[in-house]
Order: structure tokens, then sequence, then C-alpha cells
């Protein structure tokens, strides 16, 4: 999913080029008549695009010989330089017509190869901005958005997506929700957040659900329909600023490790499912520091509503868990090889 600026910008090209061309000639075919049959400027124009367009009316007076041979030389370029202007004409409708049919078929082909993906409802200022972080990360999404023209927004910047309601669910079936692994509700409307996530927990009870919620009695009703996160934009925002001037440096760490916008250290989180070997095993018997470099900063057990930060070495590691590291990029690296021997 690259991003993508504008439409067949060579044919666009070509289009201008032959413009120019039949421009062209008929200036030359004017001026020639002009200076060669002291024809005036109407009855040279006339003379000029009745050649150039083949139409075959007489001409306005009898022309002498070097009149003649001019407008042999006027008829052969003038085609031509038509046939070139109607050539790129048909190119740009065709590929409008065709270009759409395969780019339709092309995006549905690509959503129905996509497995463990975020589906973002809503191109907004909001799903806009997941849509964008989602493609720093690298992570597959499909966008859903129900306005034409904020949809080819969408598709313009070489995201997939689908033109049609988030309510609908159909629409949810089609972006691969039960292949998903996780869901934006960014809608404008907090009416439709709390439909769409109670449709998309109906659908697929193991969804992450995230859901936008302007107003602030909205918030316990998502959480209510199956709603995992409730974020307020506008709530998010003010702590945010309040977080920035006063612990301008907790924010700036905490920025560079989720972001990763400078490749200093990463922050993670680890989930332990049941094949794991770490499993039953004590931080101090993992010695994942030693072996990775990768540090874990906090414990959250299966149902825990707290993360334990700093935890002991005697600390034991049960399934479900989930663990929250920092480390530089070659450390992560190095976790990443220890994970797959673990698979082994």
């Amino acid at each position: 999913m690259k991003p993508r600026k504008g439409r067949h910008p060579a044919a666009v090209r070509h289009l201008e080029l032959a413009s120019l061309i039949v421009l062209a000639v008929l200036v030359l075919g004017v001026a020639g008549y002009m200076l060669i049959e002291d024809m005036s400027f109407t009855q040279a124009l006339y003379m000029t695009v009745m050649v150039v367009s083949t139409v075959g009316f007489t001409e306005v007076e009898p022309l002498g010989t070097a009149g003649v041979y001019f407008t042999i030389f006027i008829m052969v370029i003038g085609v031509t330089a038509m046939f070139f202007f109607l050539a790129v004409v048909f190119e740009i409708v065709l590929s409008e017509y065709l270009g759409d049919i395969w780019g339709k078929r092309r995006m549905r082909s690509s959503i129905d190869n996509l497995r463990n993906h975020y589906i973002v409802c809503g191109y907004g200022r909001v799903g806009r901005s997941v849509a964008e972080e989602l493609f720093t990360q690298g992570r597959e999404f499909v966008v859903i958005e129900r306005n034409p023209e904020v949809f080819q927004e969408c598709v313009d910047e070489g995201y997939l997506g689908l033109l049609g309601s988030a309510t609908d669910n159909e629409t949810l079936v089609e972006a691969g929700i039960m292949r998903a692994v996780g869901l934006v509700s960014a809608l404008r409307s907090d009416a439709d957040n709390l439909y769409v996530v109670l449709t998309a927990r109906t659908m697929n009870p193991s969804l992450l659900l995230v859901a936008r919620a302007d107003q602030p009695g909205s918030e316990e009703k998502l959480f209510m329909v199956g709603a995992d996160r409730v974020v307020s934009p506008h709530q998010i925002a003010g702590k945010r600023m309040v977080n920035i001037l006063v612990r301008p440096q907790v924010c700036e760490f905490i920025d560079v490790g989720v972001t990763g916008n400078i490749p200093e250290y990463q922050l993670i989180e680890y989930r332990v499912d049941g094949t794991s070997p770490v499993a039953g095993m004590t931080i101090a018997e993992i010695g994942l520091r030693e072996r990775t470099g990768v540090t874990i900063l906090a414990v959250r057990g299966e149902g825990a509503t707290a993360f334990s930060p700093n935890p002991p070495a005697d600390t034991r590691i049960s399934r479900d868990d989930v663990l929250i590291m920092i480390g530089t990029p070659e450390q992560m690296a190095n976790f990443e090889r220890e994970q797959s021997d673990w698979k082994k």
C-alpha cells in the first residue's frame, strides 16, 4: 500500500502535447494562408479548420500553385495531429473506464487476501490519522467510508478501502471482519460508533475494538456493548497538552518508544500464549535480558486491571500474561529470533 497522488499523469502530459501540436498547426495554417493567398484572418482560419478536419467544403477562393502545395502540407500534418489528439483522448477515456473496473477488482482481491488485518471505520480527521499511523507501522488495514469524495481521497492515498456504511453488516463482511484482529470505529456519530461496536462484537467476539466517543456519556455505553478501548479525542488532546507542560521529558520518552520515529529504542507488548515455553517460568529463569538485551518493564496477568511495573526477578510468568518490554532495534531483533526458537 504505497501512497500515490493523481491519476494518469502520462496521459495528461500527452494530452497537453497533442493540444499544443494542434494549436501550432492552426496557427501555422492561418499565418500561411494570410501570407501566401492574402486571405483575411477569418478566411484563413476557415480554410485551416476545413483542411485539418477533412470536412471537404469548397475553398473560399481559388488557390494558386503555392496555396495548393501549402494546403497539402497542412492537410498531412493536420490530420496527423488530429489523429494523435483523438488517440490521446480515447486513451484517457478508456483508461478511466477500464481503470475503475480493474481497480475495483484489484481492490476486492487484495481485501479478500487480507488476514489478521485492521478495519478503520470512517475516513474523517480521526480515521485519516489512524490510517496514516497504521501505514507508518506497516500494518495491513482496510478503510470503510460512505462519502464518495472522501473515499476517493482514501483511494488516492493508496489505501485499501470500501465505499459503504460501516453500520451495514454486509460491508463489514466484505472488509473481512471475521479474519481481522482489530477494528477502529472513528465515525462522527456516537450512535453510529455504538452500533458498529455492537455489530462487530457479535460477528467476531475475539476482535479488539477501539471506538471514538465525543460525548462524555457515550464512553460507558460503548464499553457496555463490547468496546475494549474508548478514546475521546477532546479529552486525550487536553490530557496530552497538560502532560507536555508538566512532564515533557516523560512524554518525549514514551513518544519515541511508541512511534519509533527515532531509532534509539522501542516499546513493545508480548502476550504469552499457550505454546510459549516461558509460561510457568520466572523472569530470572527466562533470562531474557541476558540473552537478548530486552528489559521487561511491566507485567499484567490475565484478568488484571493494572500492570505490575518493574517486576522482580522471581515474578512467575503465566499463560496469557502481557509483557511490556523495551530495547533497541537490535535487541528487539534478538528477541524476534528468540521467539522463533521458542516455536521450534
